[in-house]
Parts: C-alpha cells; sequence; structure tokens
C-alpha cells in the first residue's frame, strides 16, 4: 500500500492575491449597460502561475435597509502594462452575475463574499503567468449598492495601498475605464475588492503517517551505516 492511499487532501489555507487593508469610503456602482461603465482595478501576475481564482470578496454598502440586486463581475485583458494607466479592453476571459442583499439597517457596510460556484465562469478560467489583467463590477440593477474604498491617497500611491501576494503587482484603479481614478481633487481611491484561492492542505492523520514514513527511514539508514 502506498502514501497516496492515505493522503486526503482538505480544503483550508486561504490564500489572497490582491487585498485592500482598510477603507474609509465608497463608491457607487454604475448602471451602465456595457463593460465600460465600472469601478475596478488592473494587475499582474506573478511568474510562477498558472492561477486559480476560487473566491472574490467585495466590502459593499447601501442606502437601502433589506434590498437586493445584482450586478456582473468581470475579467477582462488590460489596454497596456503601465502603471497608472492600464484599465479594462474589450476582451473578456469571464464574466459572472451575483446577487447581493442589503443588511436590515440602512448605511450599514458588508462584505459579499462570493465563491466558485457563485462564480463558476471566472472560477473556471485559470490566470497565465505574467500577465496583465482587469477586475471590475458593473451593470448594478436594484437597490442603489456601493464599493468601498480606501480614499484620500495621493497621486501615485495608489497600488501601493494593496496588499499582494504570489508576484503579482498592481497596475491601476480605475472608474468608468477611465485610469488613474480620482474621486477629488487630490484623492485617489483603491477599491476594496480581494481574491484569491484557497489550498488543499494535507489532513493531520496524512502528515503523521507521513512523519512516520520518514521516521522509519532514516531509522533504517542509521542501522545501514553501523
Amino acid at each position: 500500500m502506498t502514501l497516496g492511499t492515505f493522503v486526503s487532501p482538505v480544503l483550508g489555507a486561504t490564500v489572497a492575491y490582491v487585498s485592500l487593508p482598510s477603507v474609509n469610503g465608497s463608491s457607487s456602482i454604475p448602471t451602465g449597460a456595457t463593460y465600460t461603465s465600472n469601478l475596478g482595478y488592473a494587475f499582474k501576475t506573478g511568474s510562477s502561475g498558472t492561477f486559480d481564482i476560487d473566491w472574490i470578496n467585495l466590502e459593499l454598502t447601501s442606502g437601502a435597509a433589506s434590498g437586493s440586486g445584482t450586478f456582473k463581475i468581470a475579467l477582462h485583458a488590460t489596454d497596456n502594462e503601465t502603471a497608472y494607466s492600464a484599465v479594462a479592453s474589450s476582451t473578456a476571459y469571464a464574466t459572472d452575475t451575483v446577487s447581493f442583499t442589503t443588511p436590515a439597517t440602512s448605511n450599514t457596510p458588508f462584505v459579499l463574499e462570493l465563491n466558485a460556484t457563485l462564480l463558476s465562469n471566472i472560477s473556471g478560467y485559470s490566470l497565465q503567468g505574467n500577465t496583465a489583467y482587469a477586475l471590475f463590477v458593473y451593470n448594478a440593477t436594484g437597490s442603489a449598492v456601493a464599493l468601498r474604498r480606501l480614499q484620500g491617497l495621493s497621486d501615485g500611491t495608489t497600488n501601493n495601498a494593496y496588499t499582494v501576494t504570489n508576484g503579482f503587482t498592481m497596475l491601476d484603479t480605475f472608474r468608468n475605464n477611465g485610469p488613474n481614478y480620482s474621486n477629488s481633487p487630490g484623492s485617489y481611491p483603491a477599491f476594496a475588492i480581494s481574491f484569491g484561492t484557497t489550498e488543499a492542505i494535507p489532513e493531520p492523520s496524512a502528515l503523521a503517517l507521513l512523519s512516520v514514513f520518514v521516521g522509519c527511514g532514516l531509522v533504517r539508514r542509521h542501522r545501514s551505516n553501523r
């Protein structure tokens, strides 16, 4: 019987490729019919790809109590790879329509947690290494909903506000496909869209069994060297 017979991976190690640590404001999600009426950002993957997205978290807020609606979340190519210039191109890789329900009290922030089941198209697409992508939301329907943001950042500092892993780099934050989004003079926000994967980790029993096998191997090696 081989060791592989005993190994039973379980999901448990959450990895965020891109996240935003803090927020202090919000931007209304546009209701335009085309993808260019949007809120989102551009990023470039690390060199060790491919990368799979199996969750996306959106920090939201709404003026409506107990409201509901839908919007689209999309993964596109970018029109360039220049920092503070890249926006979404017309090349669409994957788009999912997701639903939201606002809290029972108005103007209450909430997090919309989207898993692979809710993101069947995006989770089914693998990001290539060293490649630029745009991730954004648009075409909201129903209760007005806003995407949370970290505002008040200086020009040329927005990309540094995000936390990235696995060699990812940020390229730009955009609104309505206009690069280097500024919500007011001297204020350049970053958007609270986090995404990543959930890695498989061995069950404790498998790890224990592996340590036994390794230990037995060391004992045999020690005896053979006597």
